[in-house]
């Protein structure tokens, strides 16, 4: 009645199979039956986790600061940060700016990979330390990555089929336009 939600999870034969359920940060994510599309895109999902990537983005902004300002962090680290902010801050970049939602993920992916390659330049110990000062966890950097791929493919997707939809509306409503200016169209000749 209400799908396979409320199933348990069965044993996993096959990593391949997109009906095999999967664990996904701890949760296991059922997709629904006869969908090819990947368990982790379901839109609900998608924002939630997402969300929680927004609400951790001072933290990120902390972590940055400390390694940039940390001298274990390597040269190749810090300029992983620089080239980071910078490609942030840049109006030119593949994804530009002006482009909702997909011009401020590509930005905050690149600077949390920035933020992975500093802490990774630097010895474990500092990383350690650094990752507990802000309040996060190379898990929880790793998920946050994870989650904005998912966002961007789930938003790229959406957003496709949103377009193909306006465009077909708009195209409609040309067409009865166009119908309703065409002579003799728009009213019936009297029958004498």
């Amino acid at each position: 009645m209400f799908g396979n939600r409320f199933r348990p999870a069965r044993p996993a034969s096959s990593a391949d199979d997109p009906t095999i359920p999967v664990a996904v940060a701890g949760e296991v994510i059922e997709p629904r039956r006869g969908s090819r599309r990947s368990p982790e895109l379901d839109g609900r999902k998608v924002m939630i986790r997402f969300v929680g990537v927004l609400s951790r983005i001072p933290q990120y902004i902390k972590l940055g600061w400390l390694l940039m300002n940390d001298p274990t962090v390597s040269g190749v680290g810090k300029a992983a940060l620089g080239g980071g902010l910078a490609y942030a801050i840049s109006p030119i970049d593949p994804v530009p700016g002006f482009i909702p939602v997909l011009g401020q993920l590509d930005d905050l992916a690149v600077l949390l990979l920035a933020i992975r390659t500093a802490l990774k330049s630097c010895p474990t110990e500092v990383a350690e330390a650094r990752l507990a000062e802000a309040g996060l966890s190379w898990q929880a950097l790793d998920r946050d990555l994870v989650t904005l791929r998912a966002t961007t493919i789930w938003v790229a997707t959406r957003g496709g089929a949103l377009a193909v939809r306006a465009g077909k509306a708009l195209l409609s409503k040309a067409a009865d336009r166009l119908r309703a200016a065409l002579p003799g169209r728009g009213t019936r000749p009297e029958q004498s």
